[in-house]
């Protein structure tokens, strides 16, 4: 369990990836990037991503390119793999960076605390913190989805009013409603004790990571497996 097999597959891809030309890196990043959009599992996007490193550096000995190979539209491409990708979940994506980044987060409360701050955090706000953040990561992804599939059906302007919505409903989820709804219900929490809240949602989330992305791994391997003798 402490062998993480997503950090192991992450790295060695890095490295491989390097040894592309600048052309093929580049298709390699949009794809990865579109493919953070269409599904949360992130041991499954590195096994793609691999498959695709292996096949742009196939291309490079042939004289070609990854944006070739994938028939020169990487959206359309992406439309068509959408139905085979297992969509995972929230947590999926949010145990890859939590560990890490909320950490930082815990760390403001603590001082906060140290410092004796006198305005208490709402415990509402708090709590509902991360599940928030999972919802709207269903919301975004779902809109990133279905502009891929409006620009391949109608064409970039559909997608750029699409996307203005998506920055409209974001102002009003991130913005207007944590002011006029949450932070109006009654409620506190200590600085101390939303410290030891972030920091159990980070030790969670990394056991999350640990369990759940080796047992993805056992499923579905990455490395050859050795014959048995």
């Amino acid at each position: 369990m402490l062998q993480n097999q997503y950090t192991l597959l992450k790295k060695a891809n890095d490295l491989s990836a390097e040894t592309l030309n600048t052309e093929n890196r580049l298709v390699l990043k949009n794809i990865s990037q579109y493919l953070l959009c269409m599904t949360w599992n992130c041991y499954e996007i590195e096994r793609i991503r691999k498959d695709l490193i292996d096949i742009a550096a196939r291309c490079e000995l042939e004289g070609r390119t990854l944006q070739e190979e994938v028939g020169g539209d990487i959206e359309r491409f992406l439309v068509e793999l959408a139905p085979d990708l297992p969509r995972g979940t929230p947590l999926d994506y949010v145990c890859i960076w939590y560990p890490k980044w909320i950490l930082i987060f815990a760390a403001m409360y603590l001082l906060a605390a140290l410092g004796a701050g006198n305005q208490e955090p709402n415990l509402f706000r708090v709590v509902i913190g991360p599940f928030q953040f999972m919802f709207w990561l269903l919301i975004y992804s779902w809109f990133h989805r279905m502009a891929l599939k409006i620009k391949v059906r109608y064409g970039s302007i559909a997608q750029g009013l699409w996307y203005l919505l998506l920055i409209l409903f974001c102002i009003l989820f991130c913005f207007v409603a944590p002011v006029q709804i949450l932070d109006k219900i009654p409620g506190r929490i200590s600085f101390l004790g939303a410290f030891f809240y972030e920091l159990a949602w980070a030790v969670f989330c990394q056991l999350w990571q640990n369990i759940h992305y080796n047992r993805c791994a056992a499923r579905h391997p990455w490395q050859e497996q050795p014959r048995e003798a």
